[in-house]
Parts: C-alpha cells; structure tokens; sequence
C-alpha cells in the first residue's frame, strides 16, 4: 500500500497524474497540496479541487505557496491556456467544495509527524516549494519520507529554457534543497517524458466513450496537442502522468542512480539539472533517475483508466 501525498501545480497534466492515481488499487490519497508554477495559486488551487471532485475523491486539498522561495512566480499559462486549463471548448466543473483551513506546509508537516517512518511517499507534480520548506523547517520529518516522487529536470536538454525544465526553473533553490536534505528521490525528467507520447488517436478513443466526462476530458487533450500549432494536432509529452504513472506500474520504467545538481545562477543555463551517472566513481549519488520506459504500454494503461473513469 502507498500512502502517497500529492503535491501539484495543476494544469491540465496534473489533472491527469491525479486521474491515474483515483481509483489505484493500493494507493491511499492522504493529502494534496498546490503550489504556484504552471499558474498562480488560486488557480492550481481552483483547479486542483475541481478536478479532485470530478474524480470522485474526498482527500483535502491545502492551499500552498504562492511564490518560489527566491524569484518571483514563472507561470506558463501562456502556452497552457486561460487558468494553465486550456480546452476547445468544455471545461471541468467548478468545485463545490473549498480548501481546507490548515495551508499545505503546517498539513503536510503533520501528516508527515503521525506517519511511521518510511511510510509517505510525495509525489510531486510541480515546483517543489512546499517540500522544501517543510524540510528547512523540520528536517526531521524526512525520516516518515519513502521517496519524493518527481516529474521535474531532464538529463539532457530542457523545455522552459535550452538549459531547464520548467518545474525546476520555477524554483530551483526548492529542487536544491530536496537534493540535500538525505531525502530519497526518484527524479522523472524530460528525457524520460518524452518517451511517453500523448496522440490524436488518443484524443478520438476518449471522444468515442460518448459521455459527457469523455468529452469534457478530450477538449482539454485537443488543446494540449494543439499548443504548438492550433490548425494541426501532434503527439505530446505526458510529463507529470510520467512519474503518477511510476507508482502503479513500476515494472515498466528503468532508474538510474546519479548524482543530480541544479545551477542556482542567475545566468542562462539557471534551472538546469546535471545528473552524473558515473556514480560512485565520479561522485556519490542522490537520486534515482528514470531513463527509459515502456512508453507504448505506460500509454495503454493511462487510457485505460480514464476510460474506466469517464464511463
């Protein structure tokens, strides 16, 4: 059994990690958090709690940072669409429910300060501000930490910038700090991603479900596949259902230790992940970092549960 808290900028691909985590046999939603990234807070938090009822879960969602520990926000709902929820047309219902009173750092040090040790595992989705701080200010409660579970970095090039993947970009002191703390991290970058590919087909077999939750789901997969040119759909990454994904089907992926350092610099390459996999030759690692995957059947299993979930 994972107990897993979920710790997301939600996004339209948030939004899908937590779709393949709904109905898992063996894994206990006992938290989500939002953080700022892929748009402001009050989105990701909007977001997060509609599509939390869309999916037929009761798990409380706490309201996280709304900025990075040392820059200001690096939203892209330019790229993803009004609220980083962009769709042709259908949208997801506004929550009925609210928040919860406790934020996200004072909930997830609480959850993390009952739990026996080893027994949480983070999986997160977005900028990793909120673990950072729970770990800055008790650093003893990593010890109640499996692993931290992210989709973030790249082994080698970057989307945000030629250097950086946008998780990592939005606050890399928040990555830095995760890497130091002693925390166990499974690292799910762009170059493991990117074998991972979201199609048209994949648009019309959830149109052909006919229900009126399919569609609401397709029109959002229709605008992500159209991002890059909205006259002609083509295969995208399906980044944070990448590392979701991990957590169910495990047997699918290949992890590598390394050791994993973020650039910190103001400069051009600030946000970028080095991941030395010469390791303990050349250095000691601190993470595990996915390599490659059975994308073709990590994609068959994701359809297949949003199609037990829309019908």
């Amino acid at each position: 059994m994972y107990r897993v808290w979920m710790d997301c900028d939600s996004g339209f691909d948030d939004v899908v990690a937590l779709m393949v985590l709904a109905r898992a046999p063996g894994v206990e939603l006992v938290g989500i958090s939002t953080v700022v990234g892929n748009t402001h807070i009050d989105n990701t938090t909007a977001n997060t709690l509609a599509a939390v009822e869309f999916c037929g879960l009761d798990t409380p969602v706490y309201r996280g940072a709304a900025k990075p520990l040392a820059q200001e926000p690096q939203t892209i709902e330019r790229i993803l669409g009004a609220g980083a929820m962009g769709t042709l047309g259908r949208r997801f219902p506004a929550a009925r429910g609210t928040e919860a009173d406790t934020d996200a750092v004072a909930a997830m040090a609480a959850t993390l300060r009952a739990a026996q040790p080893g027994s949480v595992t983070i999986l997160a989705t977005g900028p990793l501000t909120n673990i950072a701080v729970v770990l800055l200010l008790r650093p003893e409660l990593a010890a109640a930490i499996d692993s931290v579970v992210m989709m973030g970095g790249s082994a080698t090039s970057g989307n945000h910038t030629a250097a950086a993947e946008f998780n990592a970009y939005a606050d890399p002191e928040a990555l830095d700090g995760l890497l130091r703390s002693g925390v166990a991290v499974r690292m799910f970058g762009l170059n493991l991603t990117r074998q991972i590919l979201l199609t048209p087909d994949h648009e019309q077999q959830l149109r052909a479900l006919g229900t009126d939750r399919a569609a609401v789901v397709a029109d959002h997969v229709g605008f992500y596949l159209r991002m890059i040119d909205s006259t002609a759909p083509q295969p995208m990454a399906l980044h944070d259902p990448s590392a979701a994904a991990y957590l169910r089907w495990p047997e699918l992926y290949d992890l590598q230790p390394a050791r994993v350092d973020v650039e910190l610099s103001r400069s051009i390459g600030r946000g970028a992940t080095f991941c030395e996999f010469r390791v303990p030759r050349k250095a000691q690692p601190n993470a595990l970092v996915a390599t490659s995957v059975q994308g073709h059947e990590v994609m068959a299993r994701v359809m297949s549960e949003l199609q037990t979930l829309l019908t």
